[in-house]
């Protein structure tokens, strides 16, 4: 395990001990400015303890952008500035540090940190708000100890209401739940990870086998590759849970839940799985990119450009654009054959479980092919791959789509209207 991935990880065990003194000796007795100046401090000293000086770049972009809306006050414009200029701040990380294969830097923090920076000012642009509230409310949301390192997000409001409570949380159980979920996801991950890497799927071995058994391996193989994703999140979430954040209105810790494990793993539809992971985030998106591009009254130039959002704030790899790409072909070629496929009438001649088992391959099939270009990351070894299974996926959906579009659409409806 390299350094840094070494810190990251003992900084998120270390949310664990801090989030049983703020459940126990903060939450009952102290006020809230004293929980934020404690959050703040625990916060920063994780980053840094993490990331050393390069927890620096987080720290300015913060810091920033909070100056800049109190001199200029909380406006569309002024928005609009600090996320084109955090951005640009993490375009200029994933240029500089990134390389071939993924490795922990600032960037990692940098990007969580953007989303509640961004997504703190445009809430208070929806209230009307004209200036920032508390700055150390403020630092203490974005350095928010159990989730800065990895996320999952959750927005100021909810913040507010858990700096508040003075009554401890009944969350053990649910904590102590996703927490085991987390340890099991870890065992997987590196129980396998001992046995290929991203750099076997370009190998010789791998590029000797048949077109089947290629797409067959990466089906199985990309869901390994994601398990460290579910670990983290899990891990992470049930730390905050801990510490007391998460609770629904009406009852129930998963406020902040940012995988759900049950749909995410027996899912049959592209959409159904990314529905179920990465929640936090793409519930940022929807309400800050996609629904705010409503007024360019085109739903496909919103999803255009939050698809865009997105891949620039993953980074700025062709393989990670080539996700989203195969992601977007795979939800529209599953919307058009919804279109003239009823699971009905099929299920009358063939067995139910059979159908279920074809689409949870074909599905993860899809989805790994993508994730593919995510571990390859660049053109070089992302056409390495891709030109090995003759880039089915990618010329098989578009040309599925053109005909659904140019001919089979049009005989739809007028044989629906006849």
């Amino acid at each position: 395990m390299a350094m840094g991935e070494s810190y990251l990880v003992a900084g998120i065990l270390l949310t664990f001990p801090l989030a049983l003194f703020y459940r126990y000796l903060l939450t009952p007795y102290t006020s809230p400015k004293h929980k934020d100046i404690f959050l703040t401090v625990t916060g920063l000293a994780l980053y840094f303890f993490c990331f050393g000086a390069d927890a620096g770049h987080v720290v300015m972009m913060t810091m920033c952008s909070y100056l800049f809306m109190m001199v200029c006050g909380v406006g569309a414009t002024s928005c609009i500035v600090v996320l084109l200029s955090s951005m640009t701040h993490l375009l200029y990380g994933y240029i500089t540090v990134s390389g071939v294969s993924y490795t922990v830097t600032w960037t990692l923090i940098h990007c969580q940190a953007l989303l509640k920076v961004v997504g703190y000012f445009l809430d208070l642009l929806d209230e009307q708000k004209d200036a920032p509230e508390s700055f150390v409310a403020y630092t203490a949301y974005v350095f928010f100890p159990f989730t800065s390192l990895v996320g999952p997000q959750f927005q100021y409001y909810r913040y507010k209401k858990f700096r508040e409570t003075t009554q401890i949380p009944n969350s053990w159980g649910y904590s102590l739940k996703q927490a085991g979920i987390g340890v099991i996801y870890i065992g997987v991950f590196y129980g396998i990870k001992q046995f290929t890497s991203s750099n076997f799927i370009i190998s010789e071995e791998f590029l000797s086998w048949s077109l089947p058994t290629k797409l067959l391996f990466i089906t199985f193989w990309t869901k390994w590759l994601i398990t460290k994703y579910c670990a983290i999140w899990c891990v992470s979430e049930s730390a905050a849970c801990l510490a007391g954040m998460g609770e629904q209105e009406g009852g129930g810790w998963d406020g902040v839940v940012n995988v759900e494990v049950v749909k995410f793993e027996t899912s049959l539809t592209i959409q159904e799985e990314l529905s179920s992971f990465n929640i936090q985030t793409h519930q940022w998106v929807k309400r800050n990119v996609y629904k705010r591009c409503k007024v360019f009254n085109s739903p496909l130039l919103s999803r255009v450009i939050s698809l865009t959002f997105l891949y620039l704030w993953h980074g700025v790899y062709v393989g990670f654009l080539n996700l989203f790409v195969v992601e977007a072909l795979g939800i529209s070629t599953e919307e058009a054959l919804n279109r003239y496929i009823s699971r009905d009438k099929v299920s009358r001649c063939v067995p139910g479980w059979l159908i279920a088992s074809v689409q949870y391959v074909l599905k993860n099939m899809c989805v790994g092919y993508g994730l593919c270009g995510f571990a390859l990351r660049t053109p070089a070894r992302c056409h390495v791959f891709y030109s090995s299974v003759y880039y089915c996926f990618h010329w098989g959906m578009v040309l599925w789509l053109v005909v659904e579009m140019g001919v089979l659409r049009g005989r739809y409806k007028k044989d629906k209207s006849t």
